[in-house]
């Protein structure tokens, strides 16, 4: 059991150190109780995976579990995103799917999600009674699923061949008309992940556009990088982008959940400011209703909160973690939720962070801008937001720190409430997720230990420049002298 642990979103590992066959089967066997335990197994499990080593073997391993359980399990004929796993529970009428993947980690990992019937993350809920099913499956005190092996001897694994309502729920959501009259120009990296051949058939194929992609095939190494698209990942990205005179180029992490964008003049968008260009680009053409509202992580840009005040949208902030998103989607009036570690989902979408609806979203934006304002780009179209709501400069810093020093961390920034540093005042302290400080020039800093990691994430925002670095030096130097 010590060796299992269930992060924000599933259970990572090392492949062949912990994440062994061995072990992914307890974890199966233990969702399986929960199905059995919840009532919701009679329909069926839709089994995803990427592209990482043995991930193809590891899903017909799942495959195996659920059938002895009595479970009807589902399999692609190819790798696919966690985007289209979660779809694939709705368009099947399946009772949840299971993912394997390790996301944005190294080559060398491993890992599992369980998405439940509502094809978004498992709230906490779900995931501490799988856990607790976790503990009685390894130690053996679990008795008899009831169900179990009932049938199992003709179960056989269904094979899924057909994703074209998830690409077609997609082109729903963007304006196919704009970008095939406009035709932007457009690079694209899926990262060697389970992403890439169904973007390019969406842009090439039904967009009828001649983008030019890299790296869309497997490679279990991903090409000996993280298949993470962050800014330092997106160099060569940039590169094709001046070289080719693009419009855009797209980018994807390695299950296509998270998104990445460089813009055509070479600039790399932060996803907590392409997930505030979205809003903004929804809100200025009426693409939300009266009571819809916007849904940010705590760790996520006020600027979201400008532009949804200056267009009567609400606003709900929530701890991190896309699952808390996903609970308010739920509901059916969020115009958007997104996180600024890279999720985003809109309204009529599942409630699951979708990279390539993310993608297509910014597309569809540039196509706007080669049609209305010629000669402009993303960052041009970002620079009339903040001239209108006002700059934010954003950044996290992620610190190496002892796991037992991270609440003296932690402790040290909630006791700062009353305090003033550098001539601004505290003005309020959140406990929601770790420390957020909140200062009277609007300011705020969250520091959050990680629950994996020996690490303190910092997150600080600023629409003054020189405060913003006054933060960063604070914080530095406060934790600093906490573990030393």
């Amino acid at each position: 059991m010590g060796k299992i642990k269930f992060g924000t979103d599933g259970w990572r590992a090392v492949i062949a150190e912990d994440f062994t066959f061995e072990n992914l089967g307890y974890v199966v066997e233990a969702i399986s109780l929960h199905l059995k335990q919840s009532n919701r197994w009679q329909k069926g499990i839709f089994i995803g995976y990427d592209n990482r080593f043995l991930s193809d073997y590891f899903a017909s391993h799942c495959s195996k579990i659920l059938i002895k359980n009595g479970i009807k399990p589902y399999l692609p004929d190819t790798s696919v995103p966690t985007p289209v796993t979660a779809y694939m529970i709705k368009e099947l009428d399946l009772d949840g799917a299971l993912m394997i993947t390790a996301s944005h980690n190294p080559a060398k990992y491993s890992g599992i999600k369980f998405i439940p019937y509502y094809s978004g993350p498992a709230e906490d809920r779900i995931t501490k009674e799988i856990e607790i099913n976790l503990e009685t499956v390894i130690t053996g005190s679990h008795k008899n699923i009831s169900g179990a092996n009932n049938g199992s001897s003709v179960l056989a694994p269904v094979t899924v061949s057909d994703f074209s309502g998830y690409k077609t729920k997609l082109l729903e959501l963007v304006d196919t008309n704009l970008i095939k009259e406009m035709r932007p120009r457009v690079t694209a990296d899926a990262m060697f992940g389970s992403g890439g051949k169904i973007l390019r058939e969406i842009i090439n194929e039904n967009l009828g556009l001649d983008a030019i992609f890299k790296n869309d095939y497997r490679d279990t190494l991903f090409g000996g990088k993280l298949p993470d698209p962050s800014r330092n990942n997106l160099a060569n990205l940039k590169d094709m982008v001046l070289k080719n005179k693009m419009d855009i180029g797209l980018a994807l992490d390695g299950d296509a959940d998270r998104f990445g964008i460089i813009d055509g003049k070479g600039n790399y968008i932060s996803p907590n400011n392409a997930i505030a260009i979205i809003l903004y680009y929804l809100a200025e053409n009426k693409r939300y209703a009266t009571g819809d509202i916007a849904v940010r992580t705590i760790a996520t840009t006020h600027l979201i909160d400008e532009i949804a005040a200056s267009n009567n949208i609400g606003i709900l902030e929530t701890p991190v973690g896309f699952k808390y998103i996903c609970n308010a989607m739920l509901k059916g009036n969020v115009v958007i939720g997104g996180e600024e570690s890279g999720g985003l989902s809109i309204k009529g979408h599942i409630p699951e962070k979708d990279g390539l609806l993310a993608d297509l979203l910014m597309l569809e934006i540039q196509s706007y801008l080669l049609k209305n304002q010629a000669g402009t780009y993303i960052t041009d179209y970002l620079e009339g937001i903040y001239k209108k709501h006002g700059y934010f400069y954003s950044t996290r810093i992620d610190m190496e720190i002892p796991n037992d020093k991270k609440g003296k961390v932690i402790e040290f920034f909630m006791d700062l409430k009353g305090k003033t540093i550098d001539g601004d005042k505290v003005v309020s302290i959140s406990d929601m997720d770790g420390a957020r400080v909140t200062f009277a020039n609007k300011s705020w800093v969250l520091v959050r230990a990680s629950g994996t990691e020996p690490l303190i994430r910092c997150y600080i925002e600023s629409m003054d420049k020189a405060y913003f670095d006054i933060l960063q030096s604070f914080i530095k130097s406060s934790v600093k002298l906490i573990i030393e």
